[in-house]
């Protein structure tokens, strides 16, 4: 396979002098499946990050390694397969054990939390149990961009990508289907995946055309958009830790996306309590305010 080049991201000598000051390089060596994948290009990144560093790429990722344009999360079935292998090697690198916190564990449990306890429904991330969503969109928008951050602490080429399943709901996609993987992730999915009963290009983009807020977001969270995916896939997935399966974030992405999209069509229009600050501390730590623009975040969709 031929090595990708990225001469936007080629470091120059004093800003990898300055990136490596504090403390000498230390290199977490992952262990490839793929015989035709440099073990070099899938490494976590040489240098030793403080807490701060691990969720606050914004301060460091565009000035070190893309300076010209923002991070670009991209529909999964343009990924090609080095890309795919990234994204998969920094979630299991982040899901091994003495990997500093906050770990990938840490993240699931979050989810956890903010499904099975009424400490955690009353963070609004999702509509269930008598509390409402209010938050469902923005509280996801800052947990995908915290868990983001995290991995490109490990690989700083590493977005999130998406699944459209409005468009390709024939199938899981085939890079996260290896029965190996699965074994290794310590999850389980349904039988068998029929996407038919997914949300239609004629109810997305009827959604779309909604200027209310608070009927957008109740009636994405809802199914067919966005519950029915998780129920269809099964499993882990249809469980509170389903964030424990990588289909997880990529299905998210794609709810993230539609939320952009949506800004796009109504600028403007935003949920009423932008003041509330999201939970659980550390790992969400801003506002709602503070989630509105993913460029503000450091990322477009594609």
């Amino acid at each position: 396979m031929k090595r990708e080049t990225h001469p936007e991201w080629t470091l120059k000598p004093a800003e990898l002098e300055l990136l490596h000051a504090a403390k000498p390089p230390r290199e977490v060596e992952i262990k490839t499946k793929a015989a035709n994948i440099s073990e070099s290009e899938l490494r976590i990144v040489p240098t030793e990050f403080t807490a701060a560093h691990l969720m606050r790429p914004h301060l460091w990722w565009r000035h070190f390694f893309c300076k010209r344009r923002y991070r670009v999360r991209k529909n999964q079935k343009n990924l090609t397969p080095i890309k795919w292998q990234r994204f998969i090697h920094a979630i299991e690198a982040l899901a091994e054990s003495g990997m500093p916190s906050p770990t990938y564990q840490d993240f699931v449990q979050i989810h956890v939390t903010a499904m099975s306890t009424a400490a955690g429904m009353g963070w609004g991330a999702h509509k269930m149990s008598g509390h409402n969503g209010r938050n469902f969109l923005s509280w996801h928008r800052e947990y995908l961009a915290k868990i983001e951050a995290r991995l490109m602490a490990i690989n700083p080429l590493v977005t999130i990508p998406y699944w459209d399943g409005v468009t390709d709901r024939t199938a899981i996609p085939a890079a996260l289907t290896d029965p190996a993987d699965i074994a290794a992730w310590g999850i389980t999915r349904g039988p068998s995946f029929n996407g038919n009963s997914l949300g239609s290009a004629t109810q997305l983009n009827t959604l779309l055309a909604g200027s209310d807020f608070d009927v957008f977001q109740d009636t994405l969270e809802a199914s067919p958009l966005h519950n029915r995916l998780h129920g269809l896939v099964g499993g882990t997935m249809a469980s509170s830790a389903s964030p424990v399966d990588p289909l997880f974030w990529l299905h998210h992405a794609f709810i993230g996306k539609t939320w952009a999209d949506w800004q796009m069509l109504h600028p403007g229009v935003y949920p009423s309590n932008l003041a509330e600050v999201f939970l659980p501390l550390p790992i969400m730590t801003r506002s709602v305010a503070n989630v509105l623009n993913t460029k503000a975040l450091g990322y477009v969709y594609a």
